[in-house]
């Protein structure tokens, strides 16, 4: 198992083992049996370190991995949508989980990232918010896996507050950097909060850009923020 590294720096998380264009995932059983993506993180999932270990950990979100996982929870106190953003020198992927799942990938082109879709397809589709499915749609996240290589929970299921998301560690790379959004309310402030390890940052230093990403909505470019560059 290739070991985490941490840049004093900036925190950024790189996640080793894998090829990222693989569709063969890696089966769920390996995520354990302490671990279960139904939006109600458990004291199992937060004290195991024998099945997973930790690479992050805060008051509002935690992130874990083993060999063949990375495991992301959000403990907001308010609802909230979990995005993660996983970049790499030529692309981004945005993974969403609110109401529904969706990925959308970015590619660079000369110095910005533009998206291969104007629209998130909403392949997994929480049955209580929607009244009907996506033409190719699956039915559970666990069916949504097979095709992307991650999970999470979505709104009706578990804890309004909480999120849990599960990706495939070949879906990154040694260089990826981990980019999480969530929301929470903070000294009375209701915000979008967007971290890099424990760290405040921002995926392209537009704030209304950032927020439109992370409430699913498709920007027609990214200039990224150059704290999150690849030297």
């Amino acid at each position: 198992m290739k070991n985490l590294t941490f840049l004093a720096a900036t925190l950024i998380i790189f996640i080793g083992n894998g090829n990222a264009q693989s569709t063969r995932w890696t089966n769920l059983h390996f995520v354990g049996d302490l671990y279960n993506i139904n939006g109600s993180i458990s004291a199992q999932e937060v004290l195991d370190t024998t099945q997973m270990k930790y690479a992050v950990k805060s008051d509002r979100y935690l992130i874990k991995r083993s060999q063949y996982f990375t495991y992301i929870a959000i403990r907001s106190n308010t609802s909230s949508i979990l995005n993660t953003y996983l970049i790499n020198n030529d692309t981004i992927k945005v993974l969403h989980a609110s109401a529904a799942l969706g990925q959308i990938d970015f590619v660079k082109e000369y110095n910005t990232f533009k998206p291969l879709k104007t629209e998130f397809d909403w392949i997994y589709r929480d049955p209580v918010a929607w009244h009907e499915k996506h033409e190719n749609g699956t039915d559970t996240i666990q069916e949504f896996y097979t095709l992307f290589g991650w999970m999470a929970n979505t709104w009706h299921s578990g804890s309004y507050r909480e999120v849990e998301m599960i990706i495939d560690n070949t879906f990154m790379d040694e260089n990826t950097k981990i980019v999480i959004s969530y929301t929470s309310k903070e000294d009375e402030l209701y915000g979008i909060r967007f971290k890099i390890g424990t760290e405040d940052t921002s995926i392209c230093g537009d704030e209304s850009i950032d927020n439109q990403l992370h409430n699913g909505y498709i920007p027609a470019t990214i200039n990224l923020n150059d704290s999150l560059r690849f030297k």
